[in-house]
């Protein structure tokens, strides 16, 4: 399998011939990436403002202080950068950070996502086990394995199959500040699970279909109408939420 290297101040590779893509790894790097096309095996991309679509029948790299990727991946994908935007689908794995993601993914096998500010659409769907770490998270997606989530600020509007494990960050450092965190759910927990936050709240919308400890330093509050038959309350009393 041949690999074709392109590197310079601004690299543009805007449509791809058949017979490029035949058996090959495609790297380019540059201030400017651009590429658009088929390639049948890996692709690693990096710059300042990285913009790349099309498909990979093996393992996709991005990175840069802008990426922005709407990709078929047959392996794993890996990005990175200051701004991380991504539509597509993962055959396998994910690894995905960034100041802020925003992400519309299929991913077909494990997904580790991290970020300052991270947003989930509601096309997004993860069947293997998912663990998000940000401090603001909008969550629309779809997860049908384990999800676990650590957030400052978290709306969740989308679906959790199985137990899901959501836990505020403690916010804590020099200043030793207490936990403020907060978690809003308007999805769907079909299995319940455990959640840990200064604040938890239930929005219209929310729907929890089996055991849920909230662990908060108050009650949680509700929507007029929520079933809060499957909710435990433990007032953690001030103290943080658990690694």
């Amino acid at each position: 399998m041949k690999t074709i290297y392109l590197v310079g101040a601004s690299v543009a590779v805007l449509a791809t011939a058949p017979g490029l893509a035949q058996n090959q790894n495609v790297s380019m790097s540059g201030i400017t990436v651009e590429y658009s096309g088929e390639v049948s095996g890996d692709g690693s991309f990096s710059g300042a403002t990285v913009e790349v679509s099309g498909s990979f029948t093996g393992d996709l790299e991005v990175s840069g202080a802008a990426v922005e990727a709407s990709v078929e991946v047959g392996e794993d994908l890996q990005a990175s950068g200051g701004a991380v935007e991504l539509s597509g689908s993962v055959a396998r794995n994910a690894e995905i950070s960034g100041g802020a993601v925003d992400m519309n993914l299929q991913i077909g096998g494990r997904a580790e996502i991290s970020g300052g500010a991270v947003d989930v659409s509601s096309d997004s769907v993860f069947a293997g086990d998912v663990e998000i770490s940000a401090g603001a998270l909008d969550f629309n997606g779809h997860a049908q394995s384990r999800l676990e989530i650590a957030f400052g600020a978290m709306d969740f509007d989308g679906r959790a199959d199985q137990a899901v494990d959501f836990r505020g960050n403690s916010n804590e450092g020099w200043f030793r500040r207490r936990d403020r965190s907060e978690l809003d759910i308007s999805g769907v927990l079909e299995a319940g699970g455990d959640v840990c936050a200064h604040e938890v709240r239930f929005l219209s919308g929310a729907e929890v279909n089996g055991p849920l400890t909230v662990h908060a330093d108050d009650e949680p509050t509700y929507y007029d109408g929520f079933d809060a038959s499957n909710i435990t309350f433990v007032n953690r009393d001030g103290e943080r939420c658990r690694d």
